[in-house]
This record gives C-alpha cells, structure tokens and sequence, in this order.
C-alpha cells in the first residue's frame, strides 16, 4: 500500500476515487461543498431527497461524477457536527476503507473533515490514517484450497486537502503508519495460523526470513533442542516434554545504535499450542491455545518495524517456542525441573 498527501482541492484532485464527508443533516465542510459546486448542486439535490442520513460511518458510492477529476464519489457519513471528534473520525474513515475494499477501486483520495489539532496533529493525523487502513483492509490469511475471495485491490492512498506547510509531517506520519501496518499485517497472519502449521519450527523459519529482508541490520540465531540442553533451560524442555514437535530457542538482535549502546529486550512467549499438558484446559477455550503465540509474534513485528523505519536503538527479541500436549512424558504438577540460574558463558554453536 502507498500512501502520500495532496494540497490542492478535493474536488480537483485526480483517483479513481473521492471520498468527502457528510454530516447529519445534510451539512457540508469546505471539501464537500467544493465538490457539490463541480457537480452543480448534484450532490445537494441527492441529500435532500433524504437518501443518506450522514450518521457515522454510513457509506454511499456515486459513479456519476461529471466534473470531478475522480472516476467516483463515495460519501461518508461523520454524524453530528457539534459532536464531530477523533473518535467519530476513526469510525467514519474505517467506514470508507470498508466500502472502498468491496469496490476494485485501486486508487482514493480521502478528504475527510479533520478532528481538532488538540486531537490529532499533523504527524498522528498522517499516522492514523495508514494504521487505520492497515487494519480495515486486513484479510484473515485463507487456507482453503476452493477458489479463495480476491483481495481489496485499492494500493494507493492519498490524503488531504493538507497545508504546504504541513505535507512534511503528514508524510512522515503516512510513512511510520504504513510500516507499522506492514508489520502489524505480519503479526496478524502468524496469529492466526492453525497449530499445526505454525509450529516452533515454522517460528524459527519466520526469523530466518526477518533475518534474510533486514541482513543489514538484524542478526538471528536459532537454537535446536541439543543446543537448548546445553543452555541448560530446563523450564523450557519441561513444557514441551510430551509434545512431538521439537522446541526452537530463537534471539534476534537488531543493531541501530553504536555497538556500545544497551539494547532493549523483548521477551516474547512462542507457545505455538497450550493444551495445557495432563491439567488440559477447558474445552470450550481449547481452541483458542494457538494464539500463546503471539507474544512471539509481537516481538517479531516489533524487530520488523525497527528495521523497517531504521530506528536508532539497540533490539534483542528472545522468544522460547514450544508446544505444551499431554503425553506419558508431559511434566506433572509438582516435578522438580532444574534450569540454569545465571548466564555467564557463550552461546553454544546453532543449527
């Protein structure tokens, strides 16, 4: 997804398509007037015919748009005016990317009235709206082998009427937004993977491909059950003693600060399946044992989006990745598990 900003009018600005707000009562902002003025009052006649009320969040999409630069109009209700605010924003602006997903729309420009400056800066204005998106255009990862739904096919954002003076922080806005949507993206997938796909193992390949797209400035080892032993975690090798699926230690280093700067540490819990050994867990809530995860996940998406904007920090991510079953080997409540209490020594050699 590409994201930038625009200065001239809405009613001027060339997509295939504009999205302009309205509020109840058939009120219009500068931007929707400019527009209702291109379509010589087209836009008025359609209000008062009562055909969209303006609450928040309500859509309705127009093809007939002789006089705008756009192919289509989609209208976007922002509620009452006097309680106009970020959060209505928020809904209203989720509301259009939802409509804007069910078209084959690829580009729109969103000319959505902004909440106050107190509210929402140009930065977090800019921000906001590629989180939004990350997450309104957000499609659960389908593993179904029938013919699957098509994607939203909408790349490309553009954001205004903004101020000359207020492109720059907009843009960088847009730009840490999108990343952390990116990320954000990745996070969800790994999530919401069934058990038996993202396992320890696919964990560790996961890391090995953050490793691979960031080589510049991300190191990632992987430890293997042998090298775990050697470590001597033993809390680790106890939970995962009655699974079949072999536990992964993996430590991701992410260098964007001098050498001698102290990293933060991310600790993320990869339990990619806890039935909770032989004290299984509910039933009714087994299910939802794949997501002990995301923890892991996080760190994940958190190293990705330090890479992804080149932050000037130190990162260690540490994620111990295991499955709990039970099983005759399982640990039972009450065993006595030794683990290594202090770290003084080398990391043993990884697969």
């Amino acid at each position: 997804m590409r994201f930038d900003a625009f200065s001239r009018q809405a009613a001027e600005q060339r997509s295939d398509c504009l999205v302009v707000g309205v509020f109840e009562r058939a009120e219009l902002g500068p931007e929707g007037i400019a527009v209702d003025r291109a379509l010589r009052r087209r836009l008025r006649d359609l209000l008062a015919r009562g055909d969209f009320s303006g609450r928040a969040g309500e859509t309705l999409l127009m093809s007939e748009t002789a006089g705008l630069r756009s192919a289509r109009l989609l209208l976007v209700g922002l509620g009452s005016k006097a309680q106009y605010n970020r959060r209505v924003w928020r809904r209203s602006l989720s509301g259009a990317l939802h409509a804007l997903a069910r078209t084959r729309v690829v580009s729109a420009a969103i000319a959505l009235e902004r909440p106050a400056a107190r509210e929402l800066d140009d930065y977090y204005f800019g921000r906001a709206i590629a989180e939004i998106s990350g997450t309104s255009l957000y499609r659960v990862n389908d593993l179904k082998t029938a013919r699957r739904p098509r994607p939203p096919a909408l790349a490309r954002i553009l954001v205004g009427p903004v101020d000359s003076t207020a492109l720059g922080a907009v843009r960088e806005g847009l730009a840490a937004g999108a990343a952390l949507a990116e990320s954000a993206h990745w996070l969800r997938n790994l999530g919401n993977l069934p058990a038996n796909i993202c396992t320890p193992r696919y964990l560790a390949a996961q890391a090995r491909e953050l490793g691979r797209t960031h080589r510049r400035r991300l190191r990632v080892r992987i430890f293997d059950q042998n090298g775990i032993r050697r470590l001597k975690m033993g809390c680790l090798l106890a939970v995962t003693r009655g699974s079949e699926e072999p536990p992964r230690f993996i430590v991701l280093e992410y260098r964007g600060a001098r050498r001698g700067q102290a990293p933060l540490v991310l600790v993320g819990k990869g339990v990619t399946f806890d039935s909770g050994g032989i004290s299984l867990k509910d039933p009714p809530a087994m299910d939802e044992m794949k997501f002990d995860m995301c923890g892991a996940a996080t760190v994940f998406a958190a190293i990705d989006y330090a890479a992804r904007r080149a932050l000037r920090i130190n990162l260690v991510g540490l994620v111990p990745a295991c499955e709990n079953m039970p099983d005759g080997r399982a640990v039972k409540p009450g065993d006595i598990i030794t683990s290594r209490l202090k770290y003084s020594t080398p990391m043993p050699r990884v697969d």
